[in-house]
């Protein structure tokens, strides 16, 4: 039987070893480079055309445009504008990645825990940076609100730090633990469909377990988008807060 793990194996492709390091490329840098390949193409050819009606894939990249807008400003609001990019751009990779990691034969970078994390913890160091640079020392106010008892806010503090560390965590295991298990659940399914219609060749039952792969595949479709929706909102409350002062008034919390 194959080993449903084989496919999430990280292989060498091109040996590079420089003053004792390791940079060689592997199965998963190419992907994550032929995704960001992908995207400069398709965003480069939909945005390209200067007719008033526009194509399909034009059409394709307003209305996911029109999307992340959306839900962009309703988590940023008024400083939505400055996070748009960055927003758009990871959800784009999120979601190609997701994709290609269901094509047979492809590597899926997304169901790799140190893809996942790095990327959650890149969101998270870019929301204390913003956070310091916006609001300076007042960025601490987030952690114990204005008008906090003062018996009850060394242990209120405590918790929202040890919530606040948790926050890349949470979100890089919450993406690689859906992928992973959802490739895994599609490929024991696959050798299934597969093994079941090899014995019941001529059984007209044979074909149920292909025609149930066919669903889970496009549900699991779904769960990819979706993934990548739910990484790129988090992102964007995580840095709502950095934008915006956790009170409009200037008194600080007193411990």
């Amino acid at each position: 039987m194959v080993d449903p793990l084989a496919s999430f194996e990280v292989r060498n492709i091109i040996p590079i070893h420089i003053f004792g390091m390791d940079i060689s490329i592997t199965n998963s840098s190419l992907y994550m480079l032929l995704v960001v390949a992908l995207i400069c193409v398709v965003c480069s050819l939909g945005t390209r055309g200067k007719s008033l009606v526009p194509g399909k894939l034009q059409f394709c990249l307003e209305k996911l445009y029109l999307f992340i807008t959306d839900t962009v400003n309703q988590q940023i609001r008024n400083k939505s504008a400055k996070m748009f990019p960055y927003i758009f751009s990871l959800f784009l990779f999120i979601m190609l990645g997701n994709i290609i990691g269901l094509i047979p034969g492809s590597f899926s970078f997304t169901s790799q825990f140190v893809i996942t994390m790095g990327m959650a913890f890149v969101v998270w160091l870019s929301s204390i940076i913003v956070g310091f640079v916006v609001q300076g020392k007042h960025f601490f106010r987030h952690f114990c609100p204005e008008g906090m008892p003062s018996y009850i806010a060394p242990f209120f503090v405590l918790v929202e730090i040890m919530s606040f560390c948790f926050r890349p965590v949470s979100l890089g295991i919450r993406l690689f633990a859906n992928m992973l298990s959802g490739h895994i659940m599609i490929e024991v399914m696959a050798g299934f469909a597969v093994s079941l219609a090899g014995i019941f060749m001529f059984d007209p039952a044979s074909v149920i377990p292909v025609i149930a792969n066919v669903f889970l595949n496009v549900f699991k479709l779904v769960v990819c988008v979706l993934q990548a929706y739910v990484f790129s909102v988090l992102s964007c409350i995580y840095m709502a807060e950095s934008l915006e002062p956790a009170t409009d008034k200037s008194k600080e919390c007193e411990v």
